[in-house]
């Protein structure tokens, strides 16, 4: 049987970092650990858990500001 190994197609990626005015700053997740999502995102907004206490408490960021 012949040794088979897989090439990856992701060998050679580089990312470039974004420019500050794509990007939001200081925001604070919850510090609570849970099986569950923290954030979510769609093309108009971004959602994130805040920390507080007592409820579910979110924050809904515009992503076009």
């Amino acid at each position: 049987m012949a040794l088979r190994i897989r090439t990856s197609k992701f060998r050679h990626v580089y990312g470039t970092q974004c420019r500050r005015e794509q990007t939001f700053e200081n925001v604070r997740i919850t510090r609570n650990t849970h099986d569950s999502n923290f954030c979510s995102v769609n093309p108009r907004s971004l959602a994130v858990v805040t920390e507080s206490s007592g409820g579910g408490s979110f924050a809904i960021l515009d992503v076009n500001r």
